[in-house]
């Protein structure tokens, strides 16, 4: 049936206006259509054959794009920040081995995941803990909750932590989903951003397992 009641006119609005935006054409330079749109695959060349100039795409493809780059950014600091950790201890001879502390979660194809979001688990760390540490500094979300308290409790040892329904249906393994944080970027997120989140992130992981 229907639903009598009054249309959310401004909230309407407001979506055709965040549409239109998202359909604007932006010109970007030659230095960052190389870093963000890629080396010219077949997109380039169907637009040069259009007569249209490669420089100039919508915004949403341009901030899809930039915004991926970051969180492909954002996870590779995060691995090799885990090579200061390989260098004092000897039971991690090898990068493969130091990948596998920082794995991502979802799809294993990146191009499968949301491009602005990087939900990864740290091996060997509590979340929680690690976010009573920088919660300040950095803004993220632990993928392993606290339910019954808050992180605080967790970091001083009086509870157990625990970890979301969710990631046990993406079958996470209990020893990442418990290091698990959940990590967004934006349109206007520059690599010093993500550079100095990683730098808080990666520092508090190693006092966790250096501990």
């Amino acid at each position: 049936g229907r639903r009598g009641g009054t249309e959310n006119v401004p909230y309407i609005v407001g979506m055709g206006r965040a549409a239109e935006l998202l359909l604007e054409e932006v010109r970007v330079d030659e230095e960052e259509a190389e870093e963000d749109l890629g080396e010219g695959g077949e997109n380039d060349d169907h637009e040069e054959e259009r007569g249209k100039d490669p420089l100039v795409v919508e915004s949403w493809k341009h901030h899809a794009v930039h915004m991926e780059n970051m969180r492909n950014r954002l996870l590779t600091k995060l691995q090799e920040g885990f090579d200061e950790f390989q260098s004092r201890q000897n039971n991690y001879a090898s990068k493969a081995e130091i990948a596998v502390l920082v794995r991502p979660n979802g799809p294993s194809d990146p191009k499968l995941r949301l491009p602005n979001t990087l939900s990864v688990g740290l091996k060997g760390v509590q979340s929680g803990a690690l976010l009573a540490k920088i919660g300040n500094i950095v803004a993220c979300s632990a993928g392993s909750a606290c339910h019954s308290t808050d992180s605080t409790s967790c970091a001083e040892g009086h509870v157990a932590p625990t970890y979301s329904n969710i990631l046990k249906c993406m079958n996470v393994e209990p020893e990442y989903a418990i290091g698990t944080l959940r990590l967004s970027v934006g349109p206007f997120t520059t690599k010093e951003d993500v550079d100095m989140a990683a730098d808080v992130i990666v520092k508090e992981a190693l006092r966790q397992l250096e501990g």
